[in-house]
Parts: C-alpha cells; structure tokens; sequence
C-alpha cells in the first residue's frame, strides 16, 4: 500500500517539473538569473503563501498540529522584497473554498518548497547580478537547519490529517501547482 506522502510526489511528478521549469529554473542553473527575475520568483512566492497561508487560518483545528504560525512564509517573502515591490495587491482569494483536505495538499507543495529552496539558495549565490540582494535575504533559506525535521513533522501531519480523504489532499496538490503557475504569470506583470 502506498502513503500519502508517496502518492502526493508520484502522482504530482510532471505538475512539480512542470512548476520548476516555468520558475527560472535554467537561468537558476546557469547562473545568470537577473534581480528582475529574482523579484518575480519573489511576487509570486509572495502571493502563493500570503493567500495559502490565509486559508489554512480559517480552519484553527485541523491545521492545529500543523502550527502555522511556525511556518509562515510571508513575513520571509516582505522582508526579502523590501521596497522593491510597487504594486501590493495580490490575489488574497486562490484558496477561497478550498476544503481542509485540499489546503493540506496546497501545504504539501508549499512545504516542499522549502526543501527546494536549499538547492535554489546555493544556485542564487552564482548569479553575480543578485550579489547585493542576497546577504540579507531569507525566504530560500528555509528553516535553515531545522529544514529536515519541519519536513518530516509536516510528513507525520500530512499522513494523519489526510488519512480520511487521500484522495482529495493528492488533487489539492495539483490544483495548488497550477495555482503557482498562473501566480507565476500574473504577477510577471506586478
């Protein structure tokens, strides 16, 4: 029988690659992503966890063990934007309605996000154009060294919460991949 961890990153693989490819993932690689794109990636993480992190507030008791208020994002993603960001409207309502169940995969995806924010981090520090944005920056360093042990607590959450409705958390979760896709391309604009 398979988990539900195994499910979600099985059954999510080509949306997650798909989400990489779209978010500089060859300029990140090669070294040459600009402050303008770095913002971008920015904006859109910005928007993604500011509205993902709102939804989870409306259900206190089923993300209780998740303790959202040791995972927020947000406050990460301001301080790393700064003043650079002009236009502060963004999409509040991407998870509007959303069950629990499906929110827990959208938290899957953002959760993953920082296990591959380690890899980004090391790939932001080869772009020379991004010298005097990074010493400061914070969001893709994670949890820092607790990143493994936040993975694996989310893990045992994940596995537990979503044990009654599996298949709804797996579809959250690729819902929550198109999500950042058309966050992506909305906010290219901002």
């Amino acid at each position: 029988m398979t988990s539900l961890p195994e499910r979600l990153k099985s059954e999510t693989r080509p949306l997650h690659e798909q989400t990489e490819q779209l978010l500089y993932s060859e300029s990140l690689r090669s070294g040459t992503l600009s402050a303008s794109q770095y913002q971008h990636l920015l904006r859109t993480h910005l928007a993604y966890h500011q509205a993902l992190e709102t939804a989870i507030d409306q259900h206190p008791d089923f993300f209780e063990q998740y303790r959202p208020d040791s995972r927020r994002k947000t406050p990460w993603l301001l301080a790393d934007i700064g003043t650079t960001l002009t236009d502060t409207t963004l999409p509040a309502n991407e998870f509007t309605n959303w069950s629990p169940f499906a929110l827990l995969g959208a938290a899957y995806v953002g959760e993953g996000s920082m296990l591959g924010g380690k890899t980004v981090w090391h790939l932001l520090q080869q772009s020379s154009a991004l010298a005097s944005l990074l010493p400061t920056a914070r969001f893709y360093k994670g949890y820092g060294a607790d990143t493994g042990q936040q993975w694996r607590d989310f893990g045992a959450f994940l596995t537990q919460q979503g044990a009654d409705k599996p298949d709804e958390v797996v579809e959250g979760a690729r819902q929550a991949f198109l999500t950042y896709q058309n966050l992506f391309r909305w906010t290219a604009g901002k």
